[in-house]
């Protein structure tokens, strides 16, 4: 299984096992988010993962986040189109920060033995063990 398949599943099994909403909430830092706050969905596209939320807590209402497995001319950029922000963020270009997003898709930048212990340094642990499933 490739990154890209490991991120899809990974994410497709967060959203199976109940704990999308926590998972976004931590993700993004929203505060006062419930199910009820927004419509999500993912897609795998050719080396991209694509997630769409749209939610009614931002100030940004539509959000795309694109998670491309090429290089690109920069880690991550934010542009709006349309009423849509989209995010593409270059997962190879990404090195280690505070963003939480950004740690995400470095997360999938690693070869899979360090994907583990990179993941507990900012992940709880559900999501730990979640990912551990998916590797194995």
């Amino acid at each position: 299984m490739n990154k890209e398949e490991i991120m899809y599943n990974f994410i497709k099994e967060i959203q199976r096992r109940g704990v999308l909403t926590e998972f976004i909430a931590y993700l993004f830092d929203y505060h006062d988010f419930h199910d009820y706050n927004y419509i999500f969905r993912i897609a795998q596209g050719n080396k991209e993962i694509i997630i769409d939320i749209y939610d009614n807590i931002s100030s940004n209402r539509f959000n795309r986040y694109i998670f491309s497995f090429t290089n690109g001319e920069y880690p991550s950029k934010t542009k709006k189109i349309g009423n849509v922000f989209t995010t593409k963020i270059y997962i190879n270009n990404i090195k280690d920060d505070n963003i939480k997003l950004h740690k995400l898709a470095y997360l999938f930048n690693l070869d899979k033995n360090s994907m583990i212990a990179y993941a507990k340094s900012f992940l709880p642990d559900i999501y730990i063990t979640i990912l551990n499933k998916i590797i194995k």
